[in-house]
């Protein structure tokens, strides 16, 4: 049975595939914990998009391991979801002229839904909504597992794709097994 529903945003599995400590700790303890991978189709679209899943074999071998191995369930984006990520966004320009992207509200919007927990490193929009919306009375459960920014900003600026197989090794969650 699984314990808890979470959705990964596209940059946690970037930094995943980047073998950040922090991120890949914090994902081995949600399959320790036999969380159930939810996975927005925008997110799928955003690990798709990157240009190198054109010309890189491995690149494509990486974003297809999460997307077909470790996601447990694609979730669609409906008309209900849309609606309530308009909804955010005006809020956002309404309230604090703050514009949050189309893809994030609808992220958002997908772990309301779907009562999951959001993962991502984008405290600008999530700790804004979590703050300053909810659904059914809820507000958003939006968890960063990257604590130490500086540390992640200096990692970032040298990191290396890894293999496939170290992405695989890493990771020992195959959508099957659950």
């Amino acid at each position: 049975m699984l314990d808890e529903k979470v959705i990964i945003d596209t940059n946690i599995w970037a930094s995943h595939a980047l073998n950040y400590p922090e991120v890949v700790e914090y994902i081995n303890e949600l399959i320790s914990n036999n969380a159930e991978f939810l996975m927005p189709t925008v997110v799928e679209m955003e690990l798709l998009s990157h240009w190198e899943v054109e010309t890189n074999p491995q690149v494509k071998a990486v974003k297809n391991h999460y997307i077909y191995d470790m996601t447990d369930k694609i979730v669609d984006v409906t008309s209900e979801i849309a609606q309530l990520a308009a909804q955010i966004r005006r809020k956002s320009k309404i309230k604090s002229n703050k514009k949050i992207k189309g893809p994030d509200a609808m992220i958002a919007v997908s772990a309301f839904i779907h009562n999951a927990k959001l993962i991502s490193n984008n405290n600008k929009d999530f700790a804004w909504i979590t703050f300053n919306f909810s659904y059914r009375g809820q507000p958003l459960s939006y968890v960063n597992p990257i604590k130490d920014t500086i540390a992640y900003a200096s990692f970032i600026k040298s990191f290396e794709l890894p293999t496939l197989p170290h992405a695989a090794n890493t990771l020992q969650k195959n959508k099957k097994d659950t």
